[in-house]
C-alpha cells in the first residue's frame, strides 16, 4: 500500500509501472530530510527534496536539475559503475512519466543499485575488513586526489581564516546540544583544542595551499560511503551540495576512514590505509 502522505509523484514511483524496465517487487523507498531513493532491483533513483536549509538549497527546480548533475559530474569520478545518467520527469494530467517530451517537472537521478553488504562499514562488522583491503583503498583515493582538480578560487578555501571560520560555525551551531550529543567538558576540550591548533599550525595551512593539496575532494569519505563491487573499490556519495565541504585539504577526506576506524578499536587498519596513501601521493607533508 502507497503512503499518502507521499508526494503524487513518489506514490508513482512506488507502482512497477512506472518503469520502463522490469523491477524487483515490492519496490523499497528510502527518504531522508533531503531526499528519496526508490529501490527498483537493478536500478535505484534519486530524487532531491524542495528544501532549504542555508547549507544545503534545493528549493527550486532549477537548483535540483543543477546538484544532479553535479552529483552525477563528481561520483563519477570514483563510481562511474554506479551513477549513470540524471533523467527528466515529465507530467501529462496527472501521470507522471519517466523521460517523456513534455516540460520537465522534476530530475532524477539514476543509479545502478548495488548490495549493502559491499559497503566497507559492513565488511567491517563483518570481520572483513583486511589490511590489504585498506592499503588498496589507499592506492585508490591516491589516484582519485591525484586528478582532483585545484584552482586559485579552490585553494582559498584553504585559507587559514577561512578553515577557522569553518569551525567556529560548527562550535556556535553545536553549542545549543551540549548537555546531549555532548559534555560542557568535551564541548570546551575541542574547542580549545582547535584554538591552539590554529595558533601553531598557521604557516603550515598555508605550506598546504602552496603546495596544491587543497582540491576538490570528495568531502565525506567515511566507511559508509567506499563499497567493493565486483572486486573493484568505489568512492561513492560525494559531497555536491557545498563546495567548502569538498574543496579542502586532502587530508580532510583521509581523516574520515582514519577516525572510523580508531573510534572502532582497528588502529592497525587505519595505518595501513594512511601509510599506503601517503606513500603513493607523496604528501609527507600532510
Amino acid at each position: 500500500m502507497t503512503d499518502s502522505s507521499l508526494p503524487p509523484l513518489i506514490q508513482q514511483m512506488m507502482h512497477p509501472g512506472f518503469y520502463p524496465h522490469p523491477v524487483t517487487e515490492p519496490i523499497e523507498m528510502i527518504q531522508t530530510h533531503v531526499s528519496y531513493v526508490l529501490l527498483t532491483g537493478d536500478y535505484a533513483y534519486k530524487l532531491k527534496k524542495p528544501v532549504n536549509f542555508g547549507f544545503l538549497d534545493y528549493s527550486t527546480l532549477e537548483l535540483r536539475q543543477h546538484f544532479c548533475n553535479e552529483e552525477l559530474r563528481l561520483n563519477q569520478r570514483g563510481a562511474g559503475e554506479i551513477y549513470l545518467e540524471v533523467l527528466p520527469i515529465t507530467q501529462s494530467d496527472t501521470q507522471f512519466q519517466l523521460g517523456g517530451t513534455g516540460e520537465p517537472v522534476e530530475y532524477a537521478l539514476k543509479m545502478r543499485q548495488f548490495p549493502q553488504d559491499t559497503l566497507f562499514l559492513s565488511l567491517f562488522e563483518r570481520g572483513k575488513l583486511t589490511e590489504t583491503l585498506m592499503e588498496e583503498l589507499g592506492r585508490v583515493v591516491a589516484t582519485f586526489h591525484a586528478l582532483a582538480p585545484t584552482s586559485d578560487r579552490i585553494k582559498t578555501f584553504g585559507e587559514p581564516d577561512q578553515v577557522r571560520k569553518a569551525f567556529d560555525e560548527n562550535y556556535e551551531q553545536t553549542e545549543k546540544y551540549i548537555g546531549g550529543p555532548q559534555t560542557q567538558t568535551q564541548f570546551d576540550d575541542t574547542k580549545q583544542y582547535s584554538e591552539r591548533f590554529f595558533g601553531e599550525y598557521r604557516e603550515l595551512l598555508n605550506s598546504r595551499i602552496k603546495n596544491n593539496w587543497i582540491r576538490e575532494c570528495h568531502g565525506d569519505l567515511h566507511l559508509r560511503n567506499i563499497c567493493l563491487l565486483q572486486n573493484k573499490i568505489l568512492l561513492f556519495d560525494c559531497i555536491e551540495f557545498n563546495e567548502p565541504f569538498r574543496f579542502v585539504d586532502v587530508m580532510f577526506d583521509i581523516a574520515y576512514a582514519v577516525m572510523d576506524l580508531e573510534a572502532r578499536q582497528r588502529p592497525d587498519l587505519a595505518n595501513a590505509y594512511l601509510n599506503t596513501y601517503v606513500e603513493e601521493i607523496g604528501d609527507w607533508e600532510g
